[in-house]
């Protein structure tokens, strides 16, 4: 039997990311082989409040891409660029945990996030 969570629960788990994320934290994109693509400041506050267990985190600051490949996945980190808050995040043009125009970037690009979200498992 699949484990199911009532929707205030997870909302607390998303709102506590949120939290625990502070101001300031980096969203990294990388590529299939793990070659990091671009790193982007997360807005303040990182994120409102959770609804039906999805957090949408808040504008994202455009960063230049330090490499150039097809961005896959992302993982965001507190400030200190060290501290790990999420891994394994989609990336794609649509529908994915992070949303970019085009996911084919190249060194020097100036990379803008479109849209952001996580969702709290166990609905």
């Amino acid at each position: 039997m699949a484990v199911s969570l009532n929707t205030t629960l997870r909302n607390s788990r998303a709102d506590a990311i949120t939290t625990f994320a502070g101001n300031g934290a980096k969203l990294r994109i990388y590529t299939a082989g793990a070659v990091q693509i671009v790193e982007c400041v997360c807005g303040t506050p990182f994120a409102g409040a959770a609804s039906s267990g999805v957090l949408t985190l808040s504008a994202i600051s455009q960063g230049t891409a330090g490499a150039t490949g097809t961005a896959t996945n992302a993982s965001i980190y507190k400030a200190d660029g060290t501290t790990l808050i999420v891994s394994g995040l989609t990336v794609g043009t649509s529908a994915s945990n992070v949303n970019l125009s085009s996911t084919l970037i190249t060194t020097g690009d100036n990379v803008a996030i479109s849209s952001a979200t996580i969702t709290e498992g166990n609905a």
